[in-house]
This record gives structure tokens, C-alpha cells and sequence, in this order.
């Protein structure tokens, strides 16, 4: 494990074997956190699961990804943002998936097995099995070779 990792308290994780977790990252939530074997989480990470983040085996998350199962509601003008409280929904990313550095997977999408999420990518729908995507927000670029 990275020197300076935190990890909320409240967070409970289910870890397979043989996992890395690099310098600063942080593990934030109240929910359950899955983390499969031979999955490697580098510098700088965020994963936050309010209610469920599972990430399957083999996984790489580059430096700098954010994993969240939450977002802010803003659905009332008449309260600010602040006060208008959460929508949550697990997200699921399958095994053998790489994702780029800086890139962020939002509330309730699923990656599939063996997909590619590019740099500085922003994830807001599912990822199909084996698919290249990248941008923001990410579209499929491409398919990995058979």
C-alpha cells in the first residue's frame, strides 16, 4: 500500500488478493467498496461509495481517476444545491478494464470486461465489453482487436 492512503471510516471493503494502491489515494463513502484481485489503483485516485463502487480483477486505474456513485441534486430552483441532497447509484467496473489518467466514471455506469476508458475521459453512460472510448463526455473511438 501507498504511503498517505486514506480511507473513510465508514467505507467497507471487500479486497481480493494481490491489490495495489498507490501514494494518495483516497477510499471516501459509507457504502461497500469491491476490489478484485491483481487490480492496481495509482497515484492520486478518489473512489467514493455511498452505496456500492465495485471494481473487478485485473483492473487499471491510472493516475488521477475519480469513481463516484454519487452526484448533487439540482433539480429545485427554489434551495440551493447544497441543501438539495444526492442521487446515488452503484457502478460497476467488470475486470481487465484500464482506464486513463484523469479520467472520471460517473454515478451508476457500467464498464464492461476488457474495456479502454482514454485520458481526461468523462464516463456518463455504460461502457460495452472490449470498447475503446475516450472525450467528454466519452463516446466509443474504437473496439479492441479480437
Amino acid at each position: 500500500m501507498g504511503k498517505r492512503v486514506a480511507i473513510a471510516p465508514k467505507l467497507t471493503i471487500k479486497a481480493g488478493e494481490r491489490i495495489a494502491l498507490r501514494d494518495g489515494v483516497y477510499l471516501a463513502g459509507s457504502g461497500i467498496l469491491s476490489i478484485g484481485d491483481r487490480t492496481s489503483i495509482n497515484a492520486g485516485c478518489i473512489i467514493t461509495a455511498i452505496d456500492s463502487v465495485s471494481i473487478g480483477a485485473d483492473v487499471m486505474l491510472a493516475p488521477r481517476v475519480y469513481v463516484l456513485d454519487v452526484d448533487h441534486r439540482f433539480d429545485d430552483r427554489s434551495k440551493p444545491i447544497s441543501q438539495q441532497g444526492y442521487l446515488v447509484d452503484p457502478v460497476v467496473i467488470e475486470d481487465e478494464v484500464w482506464i486513463g489518467a484523469n479520467s472520471t466514471i460517473t454515478r451508476g455506469v457500467r464498464i464492461g470486461k476488457g474495456a479502454i476508458v482514454g485520458a481526461n475521459s468523462v464516463v456518463t453512460k455504460d461502457v460495452e465489453p472490449y470498447s475503446i472510448v475516450g472525450g467528454v463526455p466519452a463516446k466509443q473511438i474504437g473496439e479492441r482487436p479480437k
